[in-house]
C-alpha cells in the first residue's frame, strides 16, 4: 500500500498542464521568500518588479530571467542563486520529484529540468 501512495502524486504530476505548472512555480516562489525573508519582502519584491519591470505577479513564472535579475541585484549573484535553489527545492518536493543541486544552476535551469521529467517539453 505504501508504494501506491508514493506513486499516485507522481501520476497526478505526469497530467499537469503549463498552466498547473506555472502556478505551482509561483506558489513555490512565494512560499520560499515568505518563509526565508518575511512577507513584507515578497509584497515589495512585486512592488519592484511590477513598477521597474512592468511585470505583474502572475507573470514571474513566464519571465524567470527578469525575477533573478531582480534578486540578483538585490542579493547578488550567490543570493539569487540560493534562493533559487531553495525555491527549485520546494517546487521538486511539491512535484514529487528528486531535486539534485548542480553547480550554478538558476532557477530557470532547475525548472526545464523539472519540465522534462514532467513530459512538459514538446
Amino acid at each position: 500500500m505504501e508504494d501506491k501512495a508514493k506513486a499516485d502524486p507522481l501520476q497526478v504530476t505526469s497530467a499537469l498542464s503549463a498552466t498547473e505548472f506555472n502556478d505551482e512555480v509561483k506558489r513555490a516562489i512565494d512560499n520560499v521568500i515568505s518563509t526565508v525573508l518575511g512577507s513584507q519582502v515578497v509584497k515589495a519584491l512585486y512592488f519592484h518588479l511590477k513598477e521597474h519591470y512592468d511585470i505583474s505577479s502572475d507573470e514571474i513564472p513566464y519571465r524567470l530571467d527578469t525575477l533573478f535579475d531582480a534578486l540578483e541585484k538585490t542579493f547578488g549573484v550567490k543570493g539569487a542563486l540560493t534562493l533559487g535553489r531553495v525555491i527549485a527545492r520546494r517546487f521538486y518536493a511539491r512535484m514529487g520529484l528528486k531535486f539534485v543541486e548542480l553547480g550554478n544552476y538558476k532557477l530557470q535551469d532547475y525548472l526545464e529540468q523539472a519540465k522534462r521529467q514532467l513530459n512538459l517539453l514538446h
